[in-house]
């Protein structure tokens, strides 16, 4: 595999592992990957420095592992003095102690006895926080096949092209309208801010982990919000801003390389907004059609003053570009409109493709 893996991801240590599929310290045994007809137990330390046991099906591993299946071919070794029992067990079947966090393989175990579980909600801000130890160990294990399920998972919440953008955009609209109808913020118990990707932790696991394709869309999302939106803070009163649709990141998880490409892009993406004045409505009317400029003008003005904060968002605002006709009254001229339309379209695409250079992701 040609991606390294990182020693210690902040992924690994996030507050959500110790309340989400994370090992009870009370007991020995994990309380869901402790199945009596097992026929191997592993064990791996946790972050607070016990070992905790798993139960597991030696086949169902060998079957995923090119790796782990090598290892239990070596024959194990037998206790002195016996010709057939094995010098380390553990409840009766064999004992593998694990070199990996206890963390660590809970997410990875979980893949293979609930392929379908928790980790897996669509747009769960959680989700790369919840599949790091799983991807890491299924990379460094060889388990392929888990690999690619996971990464295409966290690739259905990231756009990779402008059309899904678009439908992402259409969804995230819908959710923030029902959410502003709730006096509480929340829906099934549920702020907006839990039911749409997180950029951060996306960021996060896909520069580890080797994961370009969602690099883009979580950057430009991340460039949309400020840094006082901290994900641990706005839930240590959630009332203050959560419950009014605010969008959060955990900033923390950014590294130096991070913050510079994220500022980088964001000083790209100001002056791409600025050039939309100038390139889209400061062009006169080729018709010299009599208030077709200071309709121009007008539609400019009305983006700058009424629409802050789109003024963040270079996409959005050429989106409304596209569709003057349902914001205005009076619009410019036919061709004009048709104009406006057909280079705000281009350049947004334009402006899509270009991302990765934005972002120096290149």
């Amino acid at each position: 595999m040609a991606t390294e893996l990182p020693p210690n991801s902040p992924l690994s240590s996030s507050s959500e592992l110790d309340s989400v599929g994370s090992v009870e310290d009370s007991s020995e045994r994990h309380p869901a990957l402790y199945y009596d007809d097992g026929t191997v137990v592993l064990s791996a330390v946790n972050q607070n420095g016990s070992r905790k046991y798993f139960r597991v099906h030696r086949s169902i591993l060998c079957k995923h592992s090119p790796v782990i299946s090598d290892m239990f071919a070596i024959p194990p070794l037998l206790a002195e003095g016996s010709s057939t029992r094995i010098a380390e067990e553990y409840d009766g079947v064999a004992h593998v102690q694990m070199p990996d966090s206890a963390e660590d393989l809970v997410s990875f175990l979980t893949m293979f006895y609930d392929p379908l579980g928790t980790a897996y909600k669509r747009f769960d801000p959680n989700t790369p926080v919840l599949v790091e130890g799983a991807l890491k160990l299924a990379m460094k294990y060889e388990c392929d096949a888990l690999r690619r399920r996971i990464i295409e998972n966290l690739e259905a919440d990231w756009p990779q092209t402008l059309a899904q953008w678009d439908a992402r955009r259409a969804e995230a609209v819908i959710l923030r309208s029902e959410h502003s109808l709730q006096l509480t913020g929340k829906v099934d118990g549920r702020y907006l801010d839990d039911r749409l990707p997180e950029p951060a932790s996306a960021i996060r696991i896909a520069s580890d982990y080797g994961i370009p394709s969602i690099l883009p869309a979580a950057f430009y999302q991340l460039a949309l919000l400020s840094t006082n939106a901290d994900w641990d803070a706005y839930r240590a009163n959630p009332g203050k801003h959560l419950r009014f649709g605010a969008r959060t990141a955990r900033w923390r998880l950014l590294d130096k390389r991070d913050l510079m490409r994220l500022v980088h892009g964001q000083k790209l993406l100001a002056a791409y907004t600025r050039a939309i004045g100038t390139d889209i409505f400061g062009s006169r009317c080729s018709r010299a059609m009599k208030g077709c400029t200071r309709a121009r003008n007008d539609c400019w003005k009305y983006f700058q003053e009424n629409a802050p904060n789109s003024m963040d968002d270079p996409l959005d605002i050429l989106h409304d570009c596209m569709r003057l006709d349902t914001l205005f009254n009076e619009l410019p001229c036919s061709v004009c409109t048709s104009e406006i339309t057909v280079m705000a379209e281009k350049k947004r695409r334009e402006l899509w493709r270009g991302l990765p250079a934005v972002f120096n992701l290149q």
